[in-house]
Parts: structure tokens; C-alpha cells; sequence
């Protein structure tokens, strides 16, 4: 064990070999239980000090691992690297006990994504910390922290990350999991998560049915406001239409209320899920001329024929210069309809499936038929 008056010697090695040697020895000296007196102790800080000003990044690397379980590390010390690069930061983030809220705040605020990832890592996480944390915006910060039982979350925040939830996929799955989950905030994704964790919010919580339709609805107003002005969906509206889709929510009704809102590229991802038809297949279904298309694809469907009636009224509408529909157009698909079977009809849209440009037939067929 070396002498306070070696490592005095030493401190005037300023190489970088001698910073190593320096941050070794007084690492042996500071941790390893020897027995200084208050001011003897001071001393050794004042060296470390010293070696943290000037060492290179492996040598404050190495003190950091070392300090990051001593708790009567000095805080200043740790404060300081806690801010280092987060190379020397994080094992002092994720493990030291002597940082404080406040500390911990001002370094989350301070700092970038590394940083605010290790501070939501920690074992214990105080509710204003994790506070701080979500009002990063960050998503894998909010992630990390969800995923952390060990971090207290408050009711606020729990609100918070269940509305970014709602547009925000990976934030799911792990804000079911957290003990301060509510039945309103779980009702809030509740469309919007697999089948298997949707039972699982079932499982957890006595929801009325009612609840669940409203929230149905927040689901649909969100794709609605999401997608206006849009010719297309993200990846996250098309996800929320497949969770729909398997949830059965992709009702006539839905379909109706969207193309009454004159949402037609929402219509078709949503009439698209349900009918296993793609983006090429629905534009061709709504483009064609005689409508025959979209009755035949309605029937297989088993969709009723007052909803069918809807649809097709508020789908030509929302054709580009098409504002009203001629009543004996209607007319005629419905007999076509009434003519149609759900048996006859879906043989037809599984082809359609397969070759989308088959859809262009059908007006030649109707108008080779003697009563078309």
C-alpha cells in the first residue's frame, strides 16, 4: 500500500502512463477499506481531483466504475462525471447512490439521449425525476423508463405516456405492464395493441362495454385528423388499421362514417384490411366506372344491404368531380346486389386478391350482358 507521501510523488507524474499509475494507486488507497483520518481523506480527494482534471478517457473511465458503488464517494466527484462523456458517465448514472433529484434533473436537462437513457435505467427513480425524463419527448427514453419497475411514475405522467401511446407503438406493450396502470388510461390504446394484450386488459380490468366503444371512437378520430390532407398512411395509421382489423372494429358503420368525413384514402386502407385487397386493388375498385366492383366486393363481404347502399352513395361522391350520384345508378347495383350471393361473389374478390388488374374486367362483363 502506498504512502500519502508516494502518492504526493506521484501526482507530479503528469504522463499519461503516470496519470494511470496515479488513479490506480489512489484507488487502492480510497476504496479499499484502509483506515484515514478526516483530513488524510481530503487529501486522497484533492488527488483525485486532480487526476480527473488531467487524466485521459480510460483513466476516468476506470474511477468512474470504481466510484460508482461507493456511497461516500464525494458528490462533487461524482457530479463531475456524471457530466464526462457518457463513456465514463454511465456506470455513475446507473448505479451511484449519491446523486441526488436534483442532480439527476439538471444532467437529464443538460444532456443528450445517452445520458437521459442511463438515468432512466437506474434502480430507483423518484417521480420527478421521472418527470424530467418524459418531458424529454424522447421515445426510447420513455420506453426504457416504462420498461423500469424500479421507477416511480405519477399520475400525470402516466397520463402523459398513455396519450403518446396513442401514436407511438413500442410505448404500448410496456405502459400495460406498469402497477400504476388505470382502466381509463389501458382503455385509451386499447385498440390500438395485439389481441393477445388487449385479453390481457380485459383480464386486468372490468371495462363496460360502452367505455370500450367510446374509445373505439378516439381510436377513429385520431386516424381521421391523422391522415387529412394525406394520400397515404404511415406505417403507425396502418398498424392501428391492422389492430382494428383484428380486433373485428372495422365495422360497416366505421366504413361509413369515415367516407361521410370525406376520408376516401382512410376508406380504402380500412375497406382494403377487411376485403385483403391492397393500395393498387382498392384505387382500381373505387375508379371503376359501373360500381359492379364494389357491390361484388360488398357481398362477399356479408356487408348489409342498407350499409352497402351507404357506401357506395358516399364512396362515388368522394370520386374526384363526382358530387352527385345518379339515383338509377343505385338502382342498378342494387339488383345487382339482390342478384349476387355471398358464395357466388367471394370466389371473385380471392381472385382479385391475386391479380388486382382483374377488377377491370367487370365492366366489360356488364356491358356484354343482354340486361345490362
Amino acid at each position: 500500500m502506498a504512502h500519502l507521501a508516494d502518492l504526493f510523488e506521484m501526482a507530479r507524474d503528469r504522463s499519461q502512463t503516470g496519470r494511470r499509475a496515479l488513479a490506480d494507486k489512489v484507488g487502492d488507497f480510497y476504496f479499499a477499506g484502509h483506515s484515514l483520518s478526516d483530513r488524510e481523506r481530503d487529501l486522497v480527494v484533492d488527488i483525485l481531483r486532480q487526476v480527473l482534471r488531467d487524466a485521459e478517457m480510460d483513466v476516468r473511465r476506470s474511477l468512474a466504475e470504481r466510484l460508482a458503488s461507493h456511497a461516500e464517494a464525494p458528490r462533487d466527484l461524482i457530479v463531475t462525471l456524471a457530466n464526462d462523456q457518457i463513456e465514463i458517465a454511465r456506470p455513475i448514472l446507473l448505479r451511484s447512490d449519491v446523486l441526488e433529484d436534483e442532480d439527476l434533473i439538471a444532467i437529464v436537462r443538460a444532456h443528450a439521449e445517452a445520458h437521459q437513457l442511463a438515468v432512466a435505467g437506474r434502480s430507483r427513480i423518484s417521480t420527478a425525476v421521472s418527470d424530467v425524463l418524459i418531458e424529454t419527448g424522447n421515445t426510447r427514453v420513455a420506453e426504457t423508463l416504462l420498461g423500469n419497475r424500479g421507477a416511480s411514475l405519477s399520475g400525470q405522467a402516466m397520463i402523459r405516456l398513455a396519450n403518446v401511446a396513442r401514436r407511438v407503438p413500442p410505448l404500448r406493450s410496456p405502459l400495460l405492464g406498469r402497477p400504476e396502470l388505470t382502466p381509463e388510461l389501458a382503455t385509451k390504446i386499447y385498440w390500438l395493441v395485439s389481441q393477445e394484450l388487449r385479453r390481457t386488459i380485459l383480464d386486468r380490468f372490468a371495462i363496460p362495454r360502452a367505455q370500450l366503444d367510446a374509445a373505439l371512437q378516439a381510436t377513429l378520430q385520431d386516424l381521421i385528423d391523422g391522415t387529412r390532407g394525406r394520400t397515404s398512411l404511415t406505417a403507425d395509421q396502418l398498424e392501428t388499421v391492422e389492430r382494428m382489423a383484428e380486433a373485428g372494429a372495422i365495422t360497416p358503420q366505421v366504413l361509413i362514417q369515415t367516407l361521410r368525413l370525406g376520408q376516401i384514402d382512410l376508406f380504402k386502407a380500412l375497406f382494403g384490411r377487411i376485403a385483403g385487397l391492397g393500395p393498387e386493388a382498392m384505387h382500381q375498385l373505387i375508379a371503376e366506372t359501373g360500381g359492379e366492383a364494389l357491390t361484388l366486393a360488398c357481398r362477399a363481404l356479408r356487408i348489409d344491404k342498407g350499409f352497402f347502399a351507404s357506401i357506395f352513395l358516399l364512396s362515388r361522391a368522394a370520386r374526384p368531380g363526382e358530387q352527385i350520384v345518379d339515383p338509377r345508378e343505385l338502382s342498378r347495383v342494387l339488383a345487382l346486389y339482390d342478384r349476387l350471393t355471398p358464395e357466388s361473389a367471394l370466389p371473385i374478390l380471392q381472385g382479385w386478391r391475386q391479380n388486382p388488374a382483374a377488377i377491370n374486367l367487370v365492366p366489360l362483363r356488364r356491358r356484354e350482358r343482354p340486361d345490362a
